[in-house]
């Protein structure tokens, strides 16, 4: 965290971003390193790769999210003394943006908490038992400055760990999250508020695509693992864009026996995105490590080049597999209890 400091009280022009495709941690990450570089008069801007998505409308109040675009954004990278890269490990993960970041030279930061990674950065500070990547900006602001703090930044920060906690109920919630989220509280955060702006904002569109979804699940393993496709096909008969999938995947794990949930995005022909969800008791980020993906043990995610159909012969024998290791007392979680 010195080193970290010090580098951003050296510099001034500063470039924040993250992974495509942001979730609430990154966004949160983002939206809080962005207001606390402003209170310290440094000049912040957050380039991302993928455009916000629409529930998180409201950390950008202020317009401080910019839509990287390569044709028009590229030069002005030059323009900047620094980079923080926020809840991800390795620059091809940025998009057409980390090919670029890496081209430039700049010096880049990164804060992060997930296990995977590609040690590509020049400073890396990561935490993998943080709860969640806003964790790391909380600590670095009680370490440097407490005063710094608002209520800017507290909303991000809870929008981060709220929502990579699964609103505090997954295996990641700990004491010291509960503490950083009572310590949140007592900034102005007001809990419900931010909960409906999340998850509360469902577009009819995608309520429809979900329905489509739930009529199509499959299952396996006596019920215990479960996954679906989401289809261009089925995005334009629905009206949603293809990317507006968040939390569907939660969303078939809960379903009465299931442990693993999967689902497979079709962006493109031969573009399958993947996303696997455990309750907690089945490991899948090796699957997804096997596909050039990553994240967490049980949340994580990869995306295999090639049709809808054969990814699934591909994904899912794996799954079952891990599914088998776990009932036998192989699998990874299993050792770690005993």
């Amino acid at each position: 965290m010195e080193i970290i400091n010090k580098k951003i009280s050296e510099n001034y022009n500063i470039l924040i971003t993250s992974h495509v495709r942001p979730d609430g941690d990154a966004l949160g990450s983002e939206a809080a390193m962005y207001h606390l570089l402003k209170r310290i008069k440094k000049n912040p801007q957050i380039y991302n790769a993928s455009p916000l998505p629409w529930e998180f409308g409201f950390l950008n109040e202020n317009k401080i999210f910019h839509h990287y675009n390569r044709a028009k954004d590229k030069k002005s990278l030059s323009e900047f003394d620094l980079a923080i890269v926020l809840d991800v490990g390795s620059f091809s993960r940025l998009g057409e943006l980390g090919d670029d970041l890496k081209e430039s030279g700049i010096s880049v930061i990164c804060l992060d908490h997930h296990p995977i990674r590609s040690h590509e950065f020049d400073y890396e500070v990561v935490d993998t038992r943080a709860a969640a990547t806003c964790s790391l900006i909380y600590e670095l602001i009680m370490e440097t400055n407490p005063h710094l703090m608002n209520l800017d930044i507290a909303n991000a920060i809870w929008v981060g760990i709220m929502t990579d906690t699964g609103s505090f109920r997954f295996e990641n919630t700990t004491p010291k999250t509960m503490k950083i989220a009572a310590r949140l509280l007592d900034f102005g955060v007001t809990p419900g508020a931010l909960y409906r702006h999340i998850y509360e904002n469902k577009l009819p569109e995608q309520m429809l695509l979900l329905g489509m979804v739930l009529q199509n699940v499959k299952y396996a393993c006596d019920g215990q693992l479960a996954w679906f496709f989401i289809t261009q096909e089925m995005a334009r008969k629905a009206g949603a864009k293809i990317e507006e999938v968040d939390g569907y995947t939660d969303f078939v794990r809960t379903t009465y026996g299931v442990e693993v949930a999967i689902m497979f995005l079709e962006r493109e022909k031969k573009n399958i995105r993947l996303n696997f969800r455990s309750k907690g008791n089945v490991v899948l980020n090796e699957i997804a490590g096997k596909h050039d993906g990553g994240g967490h043990a049980f949340a994580s995610g990869a995306t295999i080049f090639d049709t809808i159909e054969e990814a699934e012969k591909l994904i899912i024998p794996e799954a079952q597999q891990e599914i088998k290791d776990w009932q036998a007392g192989k699998g990874k979680y299993a050792k770690s209890k005993d």
